[in-house]
């Protein structure tokens, strides 16, 4: 990253973990961002077993802008995880904010939970706020920083029970 650029916006990011800790696949839909943008952690998308995935990595490329596009419509299998990365854009105060849905795949793409965050720049106050509930699956989250500053790596555990 060049040394003179602002990095304020930069400060405020969040990276999503969903880790599908069950034995169905999920999907990824409706990925948007009102505010701030999507990044990568540096290498390209790749696929494994027909599925594609960021590869994993807790230090991104701020720099590396990604889109909705690359994630929407994108499953989920058994024991793989997929990584969402977004901050504010550079020289904008304006932090990140955005939302998606995990479906189910197997049953018409059911929304399982919708998930909405946003860490604003210059408040004193994060928000992560799953809704819905789809009682074939047990969605568990943590890591969550509801504080100022960023929001950071909030870890997603998805289950369909009785695979």
């Amino acid at each position: 990253m060049d040394s003179n650029k602002d990095e304020r916006a930069y400060a405020q990011w969040v990276i999503i973990i969903l880790h599908n800790v069950g034995s169905s696949p999920f999907k990824i839909a409706n990925l948007g961002l009102s505010w701030g943008k999507l990044y990568a952690d540096g290498k390209p998308l790749h696929q494994s077993k027909r599925i594609w995935y960021l590869p994993l990595s807790l230090t991104g490329n701020k720099d590396k802008e990604v889109y909705p596009s690359d994630y929407n419509g994108k499953t989920v299998g058994p024991d793989e995880k997929i990584q969402i990365n977004s901050c504010g854009r550079e020289n904008a105060s304006s932090g990140t904010e955005g939302s998606f849905d995990i479906v189910d795949p197997n049953d018409g793409n059911k929304t399982i939970r919708h998930f909405y965050w946003e860490c604003p720049w210059g408040s004193k106050r994060n928000t992560w706020t799953p809704s819905g509930s789809n009682t074939k699956w047990m969605v568990e989250w943590s890591g969550q920083n509801l504080d100022s500053g960023a929001l950071g790596t909030i870890t997603v555990d998805v289950l369909r029970k009785g695979n």
